[in-house]
């Protein structure tokens, strides 16, 4: 029954925080998305942060993969859990902070969870890689905090942490601030309620067992980009975060105009995490030297690599006029969101 009422809300539900693009109808779905569909429900839940790529099947399976393969196979659940909610907090991502709490609150895990709380931590080594997590996003700040964990670890633990980079991103462009699901501004479901639910569900999802390189697509032609190059002696993460590199690298193909790839890629190769400047100045001057119809999908996708929570319903609206669809505008932010995460990558292992 529980599960009956589970899959309910985040098939039917949860979709509602979903902005800008279409909720996906995953009861009639088939091909590649239904069986993303079914290892989610059977590994993890139909989350929106995944779903919302319904768009494009082959991405949502990329993203998914890197996904299941960083945070949810294998060991040191609660901990992989602890970085995804420092990554969010220092993003300013409040949808996946507080379902990643959620996660900790059902693994029932209290010095995780003290581990994001000063003046509380049960453990230093938590409390250290807490303070790791954190700081992925700048350069400056991760010279300065070394990784905290074993070789064992490594790999999964840093894939986790660029991959919620990725993640928070998305979600704070096409997603409502909570995961309690709204209508308007009325909550369908009472806060106290779907607390108590995400709780026990939380408990259910942390203890699956879930065998590491169960992929639903064969490897790509490209190599591993060199950014993930600290991922390559595990052959699960390093094949989930190809697969989501080849993912948004065809994304990005097939909607994102040469130009518009060339600059952002430019722009991205010289960011190192700070934030680009108050207000949106910066961006009309980086996309001043483009043709005035590339200069919409430009925007988002630099503001979806550097400023993701300032995408707004101005910016949709240009993208709208300068003729991209909701496939354009899910692929564009996705190649934003990438290509920060992989500078992300190029930095968390030195």
């Amino acid at each position: 029954m529980l599960r009956s009422i589970e899959q309910f809300i985040f098939r039917h539900l949860t979709p509602l925080s979903i902005r800008w693009l279409p909720a996906p109808q995953i009861a009639q779905s088939s091909g590649l998305a239904a069986k993303v569909y079914h290892q989610l429900d059977e590994e993890f839940m139909a989350v929106p942060p995944i779903t919302l790529h319904h768009l494009n099947p082959q991405l949502m399976a990329g993203v998914w993969s890197a996904c299941r393969e960083s945070l949810v196979a294998g060991p040191d659940r609660a901990m992989k859990e602890l970085i995804a909610v420092a990554v969010s907090q220092s993003n300013r991502c409040p949808y996946c902070v507080q379902a990643h709490t959620s996660m900790l609150l059902g693994a029932d895990d209290r010095p995780a969870l003290n581990a994001l709380t000063s003046g509380e931590c049960a453990s230093d080594e938590l409390a250290s890689l807490a303070k790791w997590a954190s700081a992925t996003g700048r350069k400056s700040s991760l010279s300065a905090t070394p990784p905290p964990f074993t070789a064992r670890q490594a790999a999964a633990f840093m894939a986790t942490a660029v991959l919620f980079h990725y993640i928070n991103r998305m979600v704070n462009i096409f997603l409502d601030e909570t995961m309690m699901p709204v209508v308007g501004k009325v909550p369908v479901v009472g806060e106290q309620a779907f607390r108590i639910f995400s709780s026990v569900t939380s408990g259910r999802i942390v203890r699956i067992d879930a065998t590491p390189g169960a992929f639903l697509t064969e490897p790509p032609a490209m190599q591993l980009p060199d950014a993930f190059g600290w991922a390559a002696d595990d052959s699960a993460v390093a094949g989930g975060l190809l697969r989501f590199a080849d993912a948004v690298r065809q994304a990005a193909d097939a909607s994102v105009a040469p130009e518009v790839q060339t600059l952002v890629k430019r722009r991205v190769s010289e960011w190192e995490g700070d934030p680009p400047g108050i207000g949106k100045a910066w961006l009309d001057e980086a996309t001043q030297a483009l043709p005035e119809k590339s200069r919409p999908q430009a925007r988002l996708a630099l503001l979806a690599a550097m400023a993701s929570w300032a995408v707004d319903g101005g910016e949709i609206a240009s993208c709208r006029q300068a003729g991209l669809d909701d496939l354009a505008l899910l692929d564009t932010a996705a190649f934003g969101a990438y290509l920060a995460t992989e500078r992300i990558a190029g930095w968390v292992s030195r």
